[in-house]
C-alpha cells in the first residue's frame, strides 16, 4: 500500500501531464490555499517534514522538467503588454522628473534604469534569490508595502503563489520571513515607494489585536517552549490565522487585515516611543471597583486610559478615544468581568477597573503615557517592545 507521500507524488505527476505551463503546474502544487500540498499537509510542521522527503525532491524535478518543456520565460506567466501604471505622490514625481531632466533622459528611461540596477544588485548579491523574491513582491503588491503584502491574506496568497511560479522553494513562512528580512537588510531600499494603508474604526478593535499578540505568544511558548516575535507570527500563515481568531473573538466584525495591520502598528509604536515612555510621568488610575459593580453609563465618554487588574496581576492597559464605548466593548466579549475566562483564569478572585480621562492630550501624547503605564504595571496582555524580537 502506497504511503501518503507516494500518493501525493502520483497526483503531482498527473497534474504535470495536464499543465500547459510550468507556472500552471507550480500553482496547482504550491498555491497556499488550493494547492495540492496545502490540502494534503494542513499544518506547518507537516509541510516542513514533507519538504525533507525524496517525494518532494521528485516534485521539484517535475517543475524543472516543465520549465524545460514550456520555456522558463514563456511558461512563467500569461503574456502581458509590458506596460504598467504607477501612481506617484506629486513630490516624488517632481523629483524624478527633475533628475531625468538633469541626466538628459526621459522619465520612463530613468525609472526603468533604477529598477534594472536594483534587480541586478539583488541577483548578483550574496542572496540571489532576493531578485526573484523582489520580482514576486513587485508583481503582486499593488503599490503597497512589504508589511501589507505579508499581513493581507489575499495579497500574501498571490505573493506566495508567484514565488512558487518563479521557482523559489521553502515553506510559506520561509518565503515571508525572507521578504521581511530583505527589507530589514535594505535589499529593497531602492525599489519604488509604497502607498499608505490605514484601517478605519481602529479604536473599536485595537485592544483585541494587542491582546491577541500576547495570547498567541503565550500559547506558542506553552507548546514549543520558546519565544516568538510578532513579525514571525505574521509571517507564519498558521499562527496568523490563530491570531485572527483570538482578535475576532474579542472584537468581532473586522477583517484579518485590520487586526494584523493594527497589531503591527502596536509593535511600531512600542519601538518608536519606548524610551520616552519609560521616563514620562504617568497619572494614577481612578479605581472604580470590581467590574461586576461598574455601571458603564457612569463612565465618561472622554478619551483616556483604563486598567483591568486582578489583585496583584495587571491584566491589560488600553488607551481610547471614548472610555465608555471601549469598556462596553470589553464587557461584550468578556462578560461583567471585562476579561473572558478563556483568556485569563481569575478563579474566585475579582477583577477591578481603573480609568484616567485625558481630554486635553493629543493621540501621540496619550499613546506615550499609555506605554509609560505599561512599563510601570507590566500587564499580562500588553505588548512590550523588546520581547522576543
Amino acid at each position: 500500500m502506497k504511503t501518503k507521500e507516494e500518493r501525493i507524488l502520483d497526483s503531482a505527476r498527473t497534474a504535470a501531464d495536464s499543465a500547459e505551463t510550468w507556472a500552471d503546474l507550480s500553482n496547482a502544487l504550491f498555491d497556499p490555499e488550493s494547492g495540492l500540498l496545502a490540502k494534503a499537509f494542513t499544518t506547518r510542521e507537516a509541510r516542513e517534514q514533507f519538504i525533507k522527503t525524496q517525494e518532494y525532491k521528485a516534485i521539484r524535478q517535475l517543475i524543472d522538467d516543465a520549465q524545460e518543456r514550456t520555456g522558463l520565460i514563456e511558461g512563467a506567466a500569461p503574456k502581458k503588454s509590458g506596460k504598467f501604471i504607477v501612481r506617484l505622490p506629486r513630490s516624488l514625481h517632481a523629483a524624478l522628473e527633475a533628475e531625468a531632466e538633469g541626466e538628459g533622459v526621459s522619465l520612463n528611461q530613468l525609472v526603468i534604469t533604477k529598477l534594472a540596477i536594483q534587480m541586478s544588485r539583488l541577483a548578483t548579491g550574496s542572496q540571489p534569490d532576493m531578485a526573484l523574491l523582489a520580482q514576486a513582491y513587485l508583481e503582486t503588491r499593488d503599490g503597497y508595502s512589504i508589511d501589507r503584502v505579508v499581513a493581507d491574506p489575499d495579497m500574501n496568497r498571490n505573493f506566495l503563489g508567484r514565488c512558487r511560479a518563479l521557482g523559489l522553494s521553502g515553506t510559506d513562512y520561509d518565503l515571508n520571513w525572507k521578504l521581511f528580512n530583505g527589507r530589514k537588510n535594505k535589499y529593497f531600499s531602492e525599489l519604488p515607494k509604497t502607498k499608505n494603508y490605514t484601517p478605519s474604526r481602529k479604536d473599536e478593535f485595537e485592544f483585541s489585536s494587542e491582546i491577541a499578540i500576547c495570547y498567541v505568544k503565550e500559547q506558542f511558548h506553552s507548546r514549543e517552549g520558546g519565544e516568538i516575535s510578532l513579525d514571525k507570527i505574521m509571517c507564519d500563515p498558521d499562527l496568523a490565522r490563530e491570531f485572527d481568531k483570538i482578535a475576532q473573538k474579542l472584537a468581532p466584525g473586522f477583517s484579518p487585515l485590520d487586526y494584523r495591520w493594527v497589531a503591527l502598528g502596536v509593535r511600531k509604536a512600542a519601538g518608536r516611543y519606548s524610551s520616552r515612555a519609560q521616563t514620562i510621568k504617568v497619572p494614577d488610575f481612578d479605581i472604580l471597583g470590581p467590574t461586576t459593580s461598574v455601571r458603564t453609563s457612569k463612565i465618561p465618554v472622554d478619551q483616556g486610559m483604563y486598567l483591568f487588574r486582578c489583585e496583584n496581576d495587571s491584566i491589560f492597559i488600553g488607551e481610547t478615544d471614548n472610555l465608555r464605548q471601549r469598556v462596553e466593548r470589553h464587557f461584550d466579549s468578556g462578560g461583567k468581568a471585562g476579561i473572558p475566562d478563556w483568556l485569563y483564569d481569575r478563579g474566585s478572585r475579582t477583577i477591578s477597573l481603573g480609568i484616567v480621562p485625558t481630554p486635553e492630550l493629543s493621540p501621540t501624547e496619550r499613546k506615550i503615557i499609555e506605554l509609560g503605564e505599561v512599563h510601570r504595571f507590566r500587564p499580562l496582555f500588553n505588548y512590550i517592545g523588546g520581547k522576543a524580537a
